[in-house]
């Protein structure tokens, strides 16, 4: 069989079934131990998780029982109600009055601690009914006689043990649960006489299933190892009877096992100082069935970790070669000139993965070196702008500019004069050497002077309108960048177009922690080639982004990105026949600036 396997196959044959082999026992291994610890987990899971139900069920029916305790210990806060139920009803003693005022109180005060409950019960020391108080006149036929169960023993139970029974209650026709307690002296162990609390047997179900879950059974049993609740019938021979310890006390520990065979997991707890035992039964089915479910899965993933293995060897060759053809593809895609394509790497240090790292290091660093390039033909193109500016005397173009305007209002031409100084307060705002940003304010007003100025050559063809935020105007911006934009729509928009008028909008608006600002027109617009052309202008950064006009929209969008980063800068929508908006972002800043 193994010349079969190995000696007439082919190379990669050999491979497959040499790698199956050798994987096979340790996998056959894993699976055993991964089935074995999986099984455990799931047994612990249940503990843990049936513990914490059984603590929590435990904590509550504890509490829900000795609010029949407590409403009965109160009576000894009713010095009144405790000599009536020891001596009696003297219907002639002018204290009548105030041993029924006490007995209400007394009543208000257990139902405040029990809301289900119906009827209360006094009795004796002779075990005759003193009184009695019902929720309803219905109830008023309940009593206590000899066709009720375990009515002898509620007048022998001894000091600090309850009772506790259910039954159906042949007057009304229902079930009841009937809890009873016996009033002692606590010093001299003198029975004063008994109380018994009544409660519906649906209400009292509903109280006890509230927080039990299916398939699980409630099992309450009393001191006499008497049965008075259990959930449903299953699981009778599995509850062992409940015995009262020999002291009493206030525990209410619980323990858990499992049975034989491990098909039920017991929960057993005592309640109400010891007088109730609690047993909780949670059946093992889900626990086999997920058993089963991980002998399929591990059965399952061991049959496909081998059909992967085997996989995995006929396609070693593949997995080799596949990196090589990568990069390749990226080899040609450089060779084309797009350098940011990268490969992905993997955490092996391989021969393969090393020289995946040099050309990602290869790329990234002509990528770096071309943007510095770029940047620095920025700056010095910024330079080359700015001193070409400052070769203008300013001071002599202001005072020929005033000297024109004092000519005009001379000759009363006060449009030549205003045309003069908004020419003028350009200038000075152009040519400023001091800080290059400005605030918004000045940059508007710098722009109103160019609009004072064009309104005078396209006249009514022109409207404008302005809606910034008045606390935006001291927000810092770079200086002479709406401007520009401006110059280009009435270039485009009032130069292009044959409509009778155009409207120009200039917006800015606050969003969180950056300004947004918009000019747009309703002239012919661009069509959607030119745009994405345009756009794409504006996404890539090109060495010669200055070749051509020297301020234009790459111009304002390279100068917001290099001054403020490249999440900001311009967008440009444009739709033919409906205009075109110009929107720039810049962060909000607020502060002073040395403003002309």
């Amino acid at each position: 069989m193994i010349k079969r396997l190995f000696m007439n196959q082919s190379i990669r044959a050999k491979i497959v079934w040499s790698t199956v082999l050798i994987s096979l026992v340790p996998l056959l291994v894993l699976s055993y131990l991964f089935y074995q610890n999986s099984t455990r987990s799931l047994e612990q899971a249940m503990v843990r998780s049936s513990d914490q139900n059984a603590e929590y069920l435990s904590d509550y029916l504890d509490e829900y029982f000795r609010s029949f305790s407590t409403s009965a210990l109160q009576v000894y806060g009713f010095k009144r109600v405790i000599d009536l139920m020891e001596y009696g009803t003297n219907y002639n003693d002018a204290d009548i009055i105030d041993v029924r005022e006490s007995l209400a109180s007394y009543y208000r005060l257990a139902v405040s601690n029990n809301a289900d409950i119906i009827k209360i019960m006094v009795y004796g020391s002779d075990h005759t009914l003193r009184d009695s108080w019902t929720r309803a006149d219905s109830y008023n036929a309940i009593a206590l006689d000899r066709r009720m169960p375990h009515y002898g023993d509620v007048a022998e139970l001894p000091f600090q043990h309850s009772l506790m029974f259910t039954y159906q209650d042949p007057a009304i026709k229902q079930d009841l649960f009937v809890y009873a307690l016996p009033i002692y002296d606590p010093f001299y162990r003198k029975k004063f006489g008994t109380l018994l609390f009544y409660v519906l047997g649906k209400d009292f179900t509903k109280k006890v299933e509230t927080y039990n879950r299916e398939p699980n059974v409630i099992v309450l049993q009393n001191g006499q190892g008497e049965t008075f609740y259990r959930t449903n019938d299953n699981y009778i021979t599995e509850i062992k009877p409940y015995r009262l310890p020999d002291e009493l006390n206030d525990s209410n520990e619980h323990t858990l096992q499992f049975t034989e065979g491990q098909k039920l997991l017991v929960s057993s707890s005592p309640l109400d100082h010891a007088n109730i035992g609690l047993n909780i039964v949670y059946p093992s089915t889900e626990l086999a069935h997920n058993r089963q479910m991980t002998l399929r899965i591990t059965l399952g993933a061991l049959v496909l970790v081998m059909l992967v293995i085997a996989a995995f060897s006929l396609l070693a060759q593949q997995f080799i070669t596949r990196p090589i053809q990568y990069l390749g593809k990226a080899m040609k895609a450089v060779r084309k000139g797009n350098f940011d394509v990268t490969l992905p790497t993997n955490r092996w240090q391989d021969d393969l993965s090393e020289l995946t790292g040099s050309f990602n290091f290869m790329t990234r660093t002509i990528q770096e070196l071309i943007e510095k390039e770029y940047k620095m033909q920025l700056r010095n193109k910024e330079a080359q702008f700015m001193a070409l500016q400052m070769q203008i005397n300013p001071h002599f173009l202001y005072n020929t500019l005033q000297t024109i305007g004092g000519k005009a209002v001379l000759a009363g031409d006060y449009e030549i004069h205003e045309m003069c100084r908004a020419l003028g307060d350009m200038f000075r705002y152009s040519f400023y050497e001091g800080n290059m940003e400005s605030t918004i304010g000045a940059e508007l007003a710098h722009l109103n002077n160019y609009l004072y100025i064009q309104q005078f050559r396209f006249e009514e063809s022109l409207t404008t309108r302005f809606d910034v935020q008045s606390e935006l105007m001291d927000a810092r911006i770079i200086r002479f960048v709406l401007q520009p934009i401006l110059e280009n729509i009435m270039v485009h928009a009032l130069g292009k177009t044959r409509r009778s008028v155009v409207r120009i909008e200039v917006f800015a608006l606050r969003e969180d922690d950056h300004i947004r600002m918009s000019i747009s027109d309703d002239g012919p617009g661009m069509e959607p080639d030119k745009l994405e052309a345009l756009r794409a202008a504006l996404a890539h950064p090109a060495s010669k982004v200055f070749s051509g006009v020297s301020i234009g929209l790459r111009n304002v969008h390279e100068r917001i990105r290099l001054f403020y980063g490249t999440p900001y800068g311009l967008e440009i929508d444009s739709r033919p026949g409906q205009g075109t908006t110009v929107s720039l972002t810049i962060p909000y800043r607020q502060g002073e600036t040395e403003d002309v």
